[in-house]
C-alpha cells in the first residue's frame, strides 16, 4: 500500500452537500490500493483566541473492472477576540457561540466498468454541518457515468443518478414552520472537464446539480474549479475555488440570523503524490 500525503495551507473553507469525488479520482488503470490523508492545525492565544483543526482521508481500491472510493472530511474552527470576551466574558473559545465551522462528511462510491468509457456508479454519503442547521444528512444513489471524450489536451466526463436523501435538521434552531425530518428523492448530475495545460499543469472544473424530483424549484448546485501546477515529479501547488447554492435553505426563527442560500471558498495547497 502506498499513500499520498497532502500538505495543505488552507484558507477557511466550507463544506458542501456533495463531495467532489471527481477531483479525487486517480483515473488509473492498474489494480491496487492508493489514498491520501491531510491534517491541518492552527491555534493562537493572547489578543485573539483562535483554533482551526481539519482532517481528510481518501482511500481508493481498484480490482479489474471494480473501483471503490472512500472519502472523509472534518473541520472545526472557532475564534474569540478581546472585544468578544469583553462583551460576553462567559463565552469561551470552545463554546458553541464561538464556532464558525463545524462539519464532517463521509462518502463511499462504487464504480463498475461496463464498457470502454461507460461505468455504473452506486454511492452513499453521511454529512453533519452545524452552520447549515444540519444534524444529519444520509443519502444513497445510483446511475451511469460516461466518458464524452478523453484527448491529449482535455477530457470530459458526465454522470447522472437518482438518489434518496434523508435529512434531520436542528430542531432547536430552525423556524417552527420548518419540517425537521425530511425524505426526498433527487436527481444528481455532474459534468467534469479536465484540461491539460502543459506537461506539469492542469485545470479541472466540475458542476453538480441536484433538483428534487417532485419539486424542481428545490435544487442545489455546486461548482468547483481548480488549477494544479507541478513542481518536479511528485509535488504540486493547487488553487481551488468552490461555490454552492441551495434554493431552499432551512428557515430560522424570527430575529435569528438567516441561513444564506449561497457560499463560496478559495483554497491554496501543496500536494505530494506518487
Amino acid at each position: 500500500m502506498r499513500w499520498l500525503l497532502v500538505l495543505l495551507m488552507v484558507m477557511p473553507s466550507l463544506a458542501f452537500g456533495q463531495v467532489n469525488v471527481e477531483a479525487m479520482r486517480s483515473n488509473g488503470t492498474e489494480d491496487g490500493v492508493s489514498g491520501s490523508t491531510a491534517l491541518s492545525v492552527a491555534y493562537t492565544g493572547g489578543n485573539i483566541q483562535f483554533a482551526d483543526f481539519g482532517a481528510s482521508a481518501h482511500l481508493e481500491l481498484m480490482k479489474e473492472k471494480n473501483l471503490v472510493f472512500v472519502v472523509m472530511n472534518y473541520r472545526f474552527a472557532a475564534k474569540r477576540t478581546q472585544a468578544d470576551l469583553l462583551a460576553e466574558p462567559d463565552i469561551g473559545l470552545w463554546d458553541e457561540e464561538a464556532h464558525f465551522s463545524n462539519n464532517r462528511l463521509a462518502h463511499l462510491r462504487y464504480n463498475r466498468t461496463l464498457a470502454d468509457g461507460f461505468w455504473w456508479e452506486a454511492y452513499t454519503q453521511y454529512e453533519y454541518n452545524e452552520f447549515l442547521l444540519l444534524d444529519r444528512r444520509l443519502l444513497v444513489g445510483t446511475g451511469p457515468r460516461f466518458r464524452v471524450f478523453d484527448l491529449e489536451a482535455a477530457g470530459l466526463w458526465f454522470g447522472i443518478s437518482a438518489m434518496i436523501e434523508e435529512e434531520r435538521l436542528n430542531e432547536e434552531r430552525v423556524a417552527p414552520s420548518e419540517e425537521v425530518s425530511r425524505l426526498n428523492g433527487r436527481a444528481s448530475s455532474y459534468a467534469s472537464l479536465t484540461a491539460r495545460l502543459t506537461e506539469n499543469a492542469s485545470w479541472t472544473s466540475t458542476v453538480y446539480a441536484q433538483p428534487r424530483l417532485d419539486a424542481f424549484e428545490d435544487y442545489r448546485v455546486v461548482v468547483e474549479s481548480g488549477l494544479s501546477f507541478g513542481v518536479g515529479k511528485a509535488l504540486a501547488v493547487t488553487i481551488d475555488g468552490r461555490y454552492r447554492t441551495d434554493s431552499q435553505p432551512p428557515k430560522t426563527p424570527s430575529g435569528a440570523a438567516p441561513i444564506l442560500s449561497s457560499d463560496f471558498s478559495i483554497k491554496n495547497g501543496l500536494k505530494l503524490s506518487f
